[in-house]
């Protein structure tokens, strides 16, 4: 009888741990760079490119495609001969550039940031359409995993399983304690 509660008991321990480590994967949570638009993108016109909480003082890139996308410039210089465009991101990662959009600028075009976020490199995206008004936000990093509401059945699993386990250890030793 003795080997059967120790069975009993390293199985309430071992399925309790496969329960458990697992929630400890979904505490997981997205970081925040992101890539936002500021403005109406216009043809011709100047239009704000932002990076967001990157790694401060470091070098970020802006990249651009869409149609006619190589004849977007900095918007403080008449030419550029690609549509790449570096920046430093201040003390609290951010940084920003200003872009003039082609006269013949149409269609949707997809904006690509990629610098150091916590030492990796990473990039992040956004688009935005020809005319209509920048949504701003980009994509961050992937929201992977899932959120403390959900996780309430694994808490009272893993509850029922402690108290189980007390309760068998309780009614262990009483026994124990009345056989002597």
């Amino acid at each position: 009888m003795k080997s059967l509660r120790t069975k009993l008991a390293a199985i309430a321990i071992a399925v309790a741990a496969l329960i458990a480590a697992p929630a400890a994967a979904h505490a997981y949570t997205p970081g925040t760079p992101d890539t936002t638009v500021s403005g109406t993108p216009t043809p011709g016109a100047p239009l704000t490119l932002n990076a967001l909480s990157f790694d401060a003082n470091q070098i970020v890139t802006f990249r651009i495609e869409g149609v006619n996308g190589a004849g977007i410039t900095l918007a403080a210089t008449a030419i550029s001969s690609s549509p790449e465009f570096p920046a430093t991101t201040d003390g609290s990662g951010n940084a920003s550039v200003q872009v003039r959009l082609p006269s013949n600028a149409s269609g949707t075009y997809t904006v690509y940031v990629t610098g150091p976020k916590n030492g990796e490199v990473v990039t992040e995206t956004t688009t935005f359409t020809v005319g209509l008004p920048a949504t701003g936000g980009g994509s961050g990093l992937p929201a992977t995993g899932v959120d403390s509401a959900s996780l309430m059945g694994v808490w009272i699993g893993g509850g029922v399983l402690l108290l189980g386990g007390l309760a068998v250890t309780v009614f262990a030793v009483r026994r124990q304690r009345q056989d002597v």
